[in-house]
């Protein structure tokens, strides 16, 4: 374990956790709770508004997904269980025997299954814009038949916000590292798109649990906020108006606020 660099609010490392070089920012006061923050496809490699403010009351460990930002993923990672099992051992290695899991997007499809089958590690479950599921008769975007322009338009109703994700430079680099993160979507989600037995599963979750969605999600739509809702004990709604699929981007501060006081409530689900 090695520290890279300290930049004021936050440190930045690199942990080894199943032979993998996993990049990851740390910040926040030591003796706070802990909180594990997975981002979504695209958005490895960040430290943005809405990382500082979770950092506020939590210690944050946001690490790089592997297969996105600096983090690479082995050949031998192909499936959702791989990524359950190296969150797992990432947690231990940081010494996270509990702690409140925020996702994103493809995160947040990968917090719910870590608190499907690791329920003892986690203490609150954040869903922010969660893929994972199949809703029939709502169809989510294509993603892999978007160009980054039209991902961009998709996913940003203020395409200001999307500065932190256009690079300098539309090179040669670019395109190759973009082909190997969607190479690593499609590990996890090509065919099919979701998980087929999540939904069942997620009765079992006895976690408190926030789901919170952008109303104007053209990506996946709102609607699927009303079924993780319903298929989850005890979940909570969250709504943010004037937002899509990048809330945290667009809105930072009005999408940090309900999950930072949602993770700091006293509360829990009584077992069924």
């Amino acid at each position: 374990m090695t520290e890279a660099d300290r930049a004021g609010d936050r440190i930045e490392r690199t942990i080894e956790v199943q032979g993998i070089a996993t990049h990851l920012f740390e910040a926040g006061p030591s003796a706070a709770p802990p909180l594990l923050y997975l981002h979504g496809t695209h958005l490895g490699n960040l430290w943005l508004d809405y990382h500082r403010l979770l950092a506020r009351d939590f210690h944050l460990f946001a690490p790089d997904i592997p297969g996105f930002g600096l983090s690479e993923r082995p050949d031998w990672m192909r499936d959702m269980s791989d990524y359950v099992l190296c969150f797992r051992d990432l947690m231990a290695a940081l010494g996270l025997e509990r702690a409140a899991l925020v996702g994103h997007s493809l995160g947040g499809w990968m917090a719910a299954e870590i608190a499907v089958w690791y329920p003892e590690r986690v203490s609150k479950l954040v869903l922010s814009n969660a893929a994972g599921l199949r809703l029939k008769g709502v169809p989510m975007a294509d993603f892999f038949a978007l160009s980054p322009q039209r991902l961009l338009e998709t996913c940003f109703e203020n395409l200001a916000a999307a500065a932190p994700l256009i690079p300098p430079e539309i090179n040669t680099d670019y395109f190759v590292r973009l082909y190997a993160e969607r190479t690593t979507l499609a590990a996890l989600a090509w065919n099919p798109h979701y998980d087929p037995r999540l939904g069942r599963r997620l009765q079992r979750l006895r976690c408190p649990t926030l789901v919170i969605w952008g109303a104007l999600d053209r990506l996946i739509p709102p609607a699927y906020g009303q079924e993780w809702q319903r298929l989850i004990p005890g979940a909570q709604l969250v709504v943010l108006e004037g937002t899509g699929h990048m809330p945290m981007f667009e809105l930072p501060q009005q999408w940090a606020d309900p999950i930072c006081s949602f993770l700091q409530e006293s509360q829990e689900v009584k077992p069924a």
